[in-house]
């Protein structure tokens, strides 16, 4: 595995691990239906989506270009949903996914000028 590989499995886990620490024991479909709005609990649902988006999109590719390719996409939804005034989970969604992108970015930016 590359330290880029490394650096997205590390950072997809720790958004998992918030995820579920969120969650509670709650499963994500029945936290959805009760009609409230869990912007803490979209915010890392957002992270851990976005993060599998770049490792389903570098698949045989560049990860960093993966990141840039996401960060794009998930830039325009912060935009839409701002935009839009759309409610609290989706901009927690959004932002969660950019953030994560963001982060991942950085580390892979900060392993390159270290090796």
């Amino acid at each position: 595995m590359s330290d880029a590989a490394e650096i997205l499995a590390e950072h997809k886990a720790a958004a998992e691990r918030a995820l579920d620490a969120a969650a509670g024991s709650s499963s994500l479909c029945t936290l959805s239906r009760s009609g409230k709005p869990m912007p803490g609990i979209k915010y890392p649902e957002g992270a851990w989506v976005a993060l599998r988006e770049v490792e389903l999109v570098s698949v045989g590719g560049s990860i960093i270009e993966a990141c840039a390719h996401v960060r794009g996409r998930w830039a325009a939804e912060v935009e839409r949903h701002a935009a839009q005034n759309s409610g609290p989970d989706w901009i927690a969604y959004s932002t969660g996914g950019l953030d994560a992108v963001d982060a991942l970015a950085e580390a892979l930016r900060g392993s390159a000028s270290t090796a």
